[in-house]
């Protein structure tokens, strides 16, 4: 079975079943154990995880308005290949709320805030010397999800989740480039240093450093793997 990778996904019987297959089927196309090209059949995924076929095709609804899945009437459904105008789209997005956040969180931050993100940062050192990459991508998450939590504007997350499917996945396949980690980490200390030390322009210039090494890294990506792209 292809999908017997999803066999060990957990499943929630007392919660809407078409979110969690939603976050499912996004884990495995950014962890690309659902590659770009990929057909996606509904029936068996239904079975691996052990649900009907309605929560699977709503999931499917979903990740198409993502732009990471492409429904062809009679030949199938497929993940879709990276589009770089797609992925750049993302990270300015991104980078224009981001910064925002960043100079946020510097100028209006308490105690108990730092507290949280100097010891996710310190996390952060711990995987990069260990070369633990999967929990380092964990905390690189978490990070920015802290500094999106502490605006105190609710509706924000959602606005960045939706912009941030597409660059999900370059991201995430940037965790082999030599040395990226290592660099991610270090920008990730400049904007803490930044709040630190309640320095607004400070921060939003090192989160304006760090989201523009992702769109960089996409052209020599697409240089190098052009079979991951739809771009001609």
């Amino acid at each position: 079975m292809p999908f017997r990778f999803l066999q060990n996904a957990k499943i929630d019987r007392s919660k809407a079943l078409s979110g969690q297959v939603y976050e499912i089927l996004l884990d495995a196309i950014v962890d690309q154990n659902l590659t770009p090209g990929m057909a996606i059949i509904k029936e068996e995924v239904a079975k691996a995880l052990g649900v009907s076929r309605t929560p699977v095709s709503e999931a499917i609804a979903k990740l198409t308005e993502d732009r990471l899945v492409e429904v062809f009437p009679q030949r199938g459904t497929y993940v879709t290949k990276l589009h770089i105008s797609d992925v750049k789209e993302s990270a300015f997005i991104r980078q224009a709320l981001e910064v925002a956040i960043a100079r946020q969180v510097a100028e209006h931050h308490s105690a108990e805030m730092l507290l949280l993100l100097t010891r996710n940062v310190r996390y952060q050192k711990a995987s990069v010397e260990d070369k633990d990459y999967p929990s380092f991508y964990q905390l690189d998450e978490e990070f920015h999800q802290l500094l999106c939590e502490f605006t105190g504007f609710s509706r924000l997350k959602r606005v960045i989740e939706g912009a941030y499917a597409q660059l999900a996945r370059v991201r995430k396949m940037q965790l082999s480039a030599p040395g990226r980690p290592e660099d991610t980490y270090l920008e990730h200390k400049a904007i803490l240093d930044a709040i630190k030390n309640s320095d607004g322009e400070g921060a939003a210039l090192a989160m304006t450093q760090h989201v523009s090494k992702v769109v960089a890294l996409i052209d020599i990506m697409f240089s190098e793997q052009p079979e991951l792209f739809a771009d001609k």
